[in-house]
């Protein structure tokens, strides 16, 4: 049943500048904008019918909402208050969770200086004593305002080259066989180096306000020179998510022979095969590794094709090194980088989790089945 007529009320300069604004964001809530946009047209002169035509809406929705606005005003363009659940978690549990998100890991005695939705979950539980979802977190971060901003945003364009030659397939089924049904009293692990590292700054990312916007744009400090490198060398096991890292001056064979012996040292002895997934480096395949695997007949090296890095899972970890690490710091010397990566692997230690071979990456939603929409003619 249609409803007494409803006629909108003459806006003030401040109300049209704030109705036109919010009618065009893109940025505020998808209800503000549609209410925004109801107003804006009824102070064209457009009927309820028009309006509820060109926006998909009921004709008396658009009359109720003309209604609110001519008694509230703008505050017309938010939700009511609605009971709902009680809240899960209280006031103090929200003001912890935005005071540490808010706060320098470093300075709350952490050993990387960016935090991350999983690192500040598992930082509440173990310091806080609070439980909470990492998507519960998020929300509460995005309703206290807060955005993340990038430290000298800085891209890199990789091109990735596809292994086009026989018996790639071979190799790579291999290798795939060993991540998903590995042999009874055997041991995968994933070995590489990462490098060169130097000793300077890295970029970041820190939560800031939006509004108001802060002062000019992010920036980094300026860092002239090199203060020393190296490399840091990786042994990581897929299975279990357990990872082994030593910095070395240099990749020759000398450093990749000593830290063999030490992933010797470290992997259970209970292993009665060790399946090494490599890279084909000339220091891989160097005379020294021949004698050691003959001193250490349960290992195998397994070497990955060519242009097939993705078959390697220590390349993902090391991104999570890198962020436990290097994001957000300054680095003097090689030293404090050589400090910072082991106390960064044994942070991924006590927090570490499987890499499981064709597993979707953790919390990327999974995408809808279908066919894109055609682009429209001109």
């Amino acid at each position: 049943m249609r409803g007494p007529p409803v006629c909108l009320r003459g806006l003030t300069v401040e109300e049209r500048s704030a109705v036109e604004t919010l009618a065009r964001s893109r940025t505020v809530a998808a209800r503000q904008a549609e209410r925004a946009r109801v107003v804006l047209r009824a102070s064209r002169g457009e009927t309820p019918p028009g309006i509820a035509e060109a926006l998909g809406l009921s004709a008396e929705t658009v009359r109720r909402r003309i209604r609110r606005f001519n008694a509230e005003g703008l505050a017309a363009f938010d939700d009511h208050h609605r009971s709902g659940r009680p809240a899960t978690y209280s006031a103090d549990e929200v003001a912890a969770v935005i005071a540490a998100a808010l706060t320098s890991p470093r300075r709350l005695g952490l050993p990387f200086a960016s935090w991350t939705l999983d690192r500040l979950a598992a930082y509440l539980l173990e310091h806080k004593g609070i439980a909470m979802r990492r998507s519960r977190i998020d929300e509460i971060l995005l309703k206290e305002g807060l955005r993340w901003r990038r430290q000298g945003s800085k891209h890199c364009f990789e091109r990735v080259r596809r292994a086009g030659r026989p018996r790639v397939r071979r190799k790579k089924g291999r290798i795939e066989t060993l991540y998903t049904t590995p042999p009874q009293s055997s041991v995968v692990v994933c070995l590489d180096e990462m490098g060169p590292v130097s000793a300077k700054s890295y970029p970041g990312r820190e939560l800031v306000r939006p509004h108001p916007l802060p002062t000019g744009r992010a920036r980094q400090e300026i860092d002239y020179g090199r203060r020393g490198k190296g490399y840091v060398f990786g042994a990581f096991c897929p299975a279990t998510g357990a990872a082994f890292t030593r910095p070395y001056p240099g990749r020759g064979a000398a450093n990749w022979v000593a830290f063999l012996e030490e992933v010797e040292t470290w992997l259970p002895t209970s292993a009665a095969r060790i399946y090494a997934i490599t890279d084909n480096l000339s220091s891989h395949r160097a005379t020294d590794v021949l004698l050691f695997m003959l001193a250490h007949p349960r290992w195998e090296m397994v070497f990955q094709p060519k242009y097939a890095a993705y078959l390697n899972l220590i390349e993902p970890w090391w991104k999570v090194l890198r962020s436990l690490a290097l994001a957000g710091r300054r680095f003097e010397t090689w030293d404090e980088v050589a400090e910072a990566i082991a106390q960064a692997t044994e942070y991924w230690n006590a927090h570490r989790h499987p890499f499981l071979w064709g597993r979707r990456r953790r919390h990327r939603p999974r995408r809808q089945p279908g066919i894109a929409l055609l682009p429209r003619a001109a």
